[in-house]
């Protein structure tokens, strides 16, 4: 590059302006300020008569700068969040495959597999459901508290349910050992909303294609057959 198009300023960068005080060419907005500061000739002497010199197709240099926790304006960095890693999660036990099933067996339920356990764990589609609807952590820690037949009461509600509003009535154990003591569903005075039973059987739906995988052949669910049985 010539170097009668050098920036005299900074005699780096080609200039675009000229100074209108003293004819002057510079390249950006900061070589300006510096010309005006300290080079400008003429600047003392006009400073009270000239007006402002007029930049013309000047792009202001964007200046960064750090701003402080008091500031009004400035971009909050969410932190990041981290994954746990599969080696850090309590398994629960994995009964190993037998070599020859029974098939007799094959519409059995049956205990998931580890690969299954994992494909749960890692579901793009679970992580969406438990973000969106945060009452499901609530519901699944309660649910988790129950064992036997309140248990299983306690799903059949949750996913069967179609009212606008139920309210959860105390579930109660009718094994053979007697009768247990009475307790509801969540901890306090609740009503289960249609939002709920949606939001559940939204988690129903993820778990089960991460369960399924590829595999469609496999038994899956369907709503409107248990709703007509639960008619029935």
């Amino acid at each position: 590059m010539k170097t009668s198009e050098l920036c005299q300023i900074c005699a780096q960068n080609k200039w675009k302006y000229t100074c209108s005080v003293c004819r002057v060419v510079y390249c950006s907005v900061p070589c300006y300020r510096n010309h005006k500061a300290n080079s400008c000739s003429s600047a003392a002497a006009s400073s009270s008569t000239a007006p402002a010199p007029v930049l013309e197709d000047a792009t202001p240099v964007e200046e960064t700068s750090v701003k402080g926790p008091d500031d009004s304006v400035g971009e909050t960095v969410a932190d990041p969040l981290y994954l746990r890693p599969l080696s850090s999660l309590k398994w629960p036990y994995v009964p190993d495959e037998t070599a020859y099933p029974d098939p007799l067996k094959r519409d059995d339920p049956k205990a998931l597999t580890l690969r299954q356990y994992e494909d749960i764990a890692t579901s793009q589609a679970i992580r969406q459901a438990l973000a969106k609807h945060p009452s499901l952590r609530r519901m699944l820690t309660s649910v988790d508290t129950l064992r036997g037949d309140n248990r299983e009461e306690a799903l059949r509600r949750l996913l069967e349910q179609s009212q606008t509003e139920v309210s959860f009535t105390p579930l109660a154990s009718s094994s053979r050992y007697g009768r247990a003591p009475e307790r509801p569903l969540f901890d306090g005075d609740h009503n289960l909303t249609e939002e709920d039973v949606v939001a559940f059987k939204e988690l129903a739906e993820a778990v089960e294609l991460a369960v399924r995988g590829e595999k469609k052949d496999v038994l899956g669910l369907d709503w409107e057959r248990m709703v007509c049985d639960e008619d029935s």
